[in-house]
């Protein structure tokens, strides 16, 4: 997958009801290129930075995201390399978990909807 499909995957994921129209409005791209974008035409870098500067934007609304952030600039500022190997071990775990359910669930409701 791409570096444009996987910006334009993650901005549907953040925003997976907004039209054209909206889409155009939020990053600054006319609504005639940003239809073709979707449709796989070949993404310029500033368009990228559009994109990506809305998904950045959407994620820093989160107070969760505030706190994540301050506290990975103290632990890696404070523990060990040890200490900080088991937390991204953590994380990773954590994400593999959710990608595997959002998988699993997702093929079990297909089944669910076909039987």
């Amino acid at each position: 997958m791409t570096l444009q499909n996987k910006t334009l995957q993650r901005y549907r994921q953040f925003f997976p009801e907004e039209t054209l129209r909206e889409i155009s409005l939020r990053t600054g791209i006319q609504i005639t290129r940003v239809f073709r974008l979707f449709n796989g035409k070949t993404m310029k870098v500033g368009e990228l930075e559009a994109f990506e500067k809305a998904i950045t934007d959407k994620i820093a609304e989160s107070p969760s995201y505030h706190r994540l952030n301050t506290a990975m600039d103290e632990a890696s500022s404070l523990l060990t390399n040890e200490e900080l190997g088991k937390l991204a071990d953590y994380i990773e775990r954590k994400l593999t978990n959710k990608r595997y359910s959002r998988t699993y669930i997702r093929s079990v409701f297909q089944d669910a909807v076909i039987a």
